[in-house]
């Protein structure tokens, strides 16, 4: 296990428009055969792609999940993102959203840039400022990352998406059992066993900017280490 992503673990989510969205812990979401891996350079390759339409929307069931080429990691870091994209235009935009956000804090520990601009780009409020203490942890410990981050099992809050939704709530799980810390000096990655604290609840908020070219960020965030319900 690498230094702790759940460093403020269950931080509350606080945000304005934001705060419309209720996010409760990681669980609640239905698992499936479909995965989206994404590899060094930042291309997904997905297995079966059976979706159910869960509303009128332009996304096609079983979209593939893009990721943002600025997010890309070196061979020996991967990040794989283990489920169906969903049909609904928001909670697909969102949840692509959630899933650059995620990697982005990977690349700038890989990058050992507290300042690094993809984080920026994909964060902001409470997401930013814990994912800048994460990279903070491995900077300071000289460390970066080797194998293999999983995200999983992500779930919709209540009455998100739909084509003029603004905001979406998204849980979803961690598995780090997998990635390890790396010392910088010395290339050494340091293996570990497994232990229930490589595994964490995410719930996220999710918003839409108004801005000329409208994208999806993440703004609202909290975890929790060591989440029963995402060891599996």
């Amino acid at each position: 296990m690498r230094a702790q992503r759940a460093l403020t673990a269950c931080a509350v989510a606080a945000m304005s428009a934001a705060a419309a969205v209720g996010v409760a812990g990681c669980g609640g979401g239905s698992g499936s055969d479909d995965s989206a891996t994404i590899a060094p350079g930042g291309a997904p390759t997905t297995t079966s792609a059976s979706v159910s339409p869960t509303a009128s929307s332009a996304a096609k069931a079983g979209a593939p999940l893009t990721i943002d080429p600025a997010v890309a990691l070196p061979a020996d870091v991967k990040v794989v993102f283990d489920w169906t994209m969903p049909a609904d235009t928001a909670q697909h935009a969102a949840l692509t959203a959630a899933a650059n956000y995620l990697q982005s804090v990977d690349h700038a520990v890989v990058k050992q840039n507290l300042q690094d601009p993809p984080m920026y780009a994909h964060a902001a409020n409470t997401a930013l400022a814990h994912g800048k203490e994460y990279v903070q942890a491995n900077v300071s410990a000289k460390l970066t990352l080797s194998g293999t981050d999983r995200f999983y099992l992500p779930a919709f809050t209540q009455g998100s998406g739909g084509a003029k939704a603004t905001s979406v709530g998204i849980t979803l799980c961690e598995d780090q059992s997998k990635l390890y810390s790396k010392e910088i000096a010395t290339g050494k990655v340091r293996v570990t066993g497994d232990d229930p604290r490589n595994y964490l609840g995410y719930s996220l908020v999710v918003v839409k900017v108004a801005t000329a070219h409208p994208f999806w960020q993440v703004q609202g965030l909290a975890v929790t280490e060591g989440a029963k319900q995402c060891m599996q």
